[in-house]
């Protein structure tokens, strides 16, 4: 299943380990029309998720409009509803940027092996609505962020790397990150140096991501730099530096 961009959706956030470190369970059958593969949320994607606007929803009735409690000339009192607010400015759509770096697979009824009355054939049978409870969870970091900006003269992505100064909700939808978006992530112009106002590559999430101690993390590193390679050839002699870096880290990790 694909949102409004034609992205592929993927799953939904259902835990933080921290700002940057989300977990997301990947939609199963049944539970979208067109489950993703498992290419779509494989080792080292590259994925969004739109980031929180406004306040978290609570998880109770919401509260009515808000309305003003006025007296009349008898003492009683009206209850008179609110004008409405004037129409809010329309705030810029900012999604963050993550990469996936490890995968869990739950399984509740692991370690139950006792005798069952239904097997699986006869619940889904006879049992239409049984909540599977097995689940495929995948770990995210986020790298950055990417915010589309409506102007006079068409629209246009603000890129920034680090870590995002605003969080995910809880249900938020996951997607993967198309390759254009991957590129243009990758590869914009800051007005700074080295490239000033031309285009040149990116990484500017190495730092924050090598401080993160996951032995999975520099793998996923080099995943991405391989992917980079592919993209911007132009750039090999870079990419290779960076990813001797990350080899020897690794092998630096490895001999403990």
């Amino acid at each position: 299943m694909a949102d409004a961009t034609g992205s592929v959706i993927i799953g939904k956030i259902v835990r933080s380990e921290s700002h940057v470190r989300y977990t997301c369970q990947v939609y199963g059958q049944g539970e979208i029309a067109e489950p993703p593969e498992p290419a779509d949320y494989a080792f080292g994607s590259f994925v969004r998720v739109p980031l929180r606007a406004g306040p978290a929803r609570a998880d109770a009735t919401a509260l009515p409009p808000r309305a003003d409690i006025r007296e009349d000339g008898y003492g009683a009192a009206r209850l008179l509803a609110s004008r409405p607010a004037g129409p809010r400015p329309r705030e810029p759509e900012c999604w963050a940027v993550g990469l996936i770096y490890d995968t869990i697979l739950v399984n509740p009824a692991f370690g139950t092996l006792g005798p069952r009355l239904s097997n699986d054939e006869q619940v889904e049978l006879f049992s239409p609505d049984y909540l599977a409870e097995r689940a495929v969870l995948v770990s995210i970091l986020l790298l950055g962020t990417m915010t589309l900006e409506r102007g006079g003269e068409g629209r246009g992505m603000r890129v920034a790397h680090g870590v995002p100064p605003l969080a995910p909700d809880l249900g938020a939808e996951v997607a993967a990150l198309p390759e254009a978006d991957v590129r243009a992530f990758h590869h914009f112009a800051d007005f700074a140096a080295p490239g000033g106002t031309r285009p040149y590559l990116h990484m500017g999430y190495l730092p924050h991501a090598v401080a993160l101690d996951n032995p999975l993390l520099p793998l996923a590193m080099l995943r991405t730099i391989e992917r980079l390679e592919e993209m911007f050839p132009e750039n090999e002699a870079l990419l290779s530096i960076v990813k001797r870096n990350f080899a020897w880290r690794l092998k630096v990790q490895s001999a403990g």
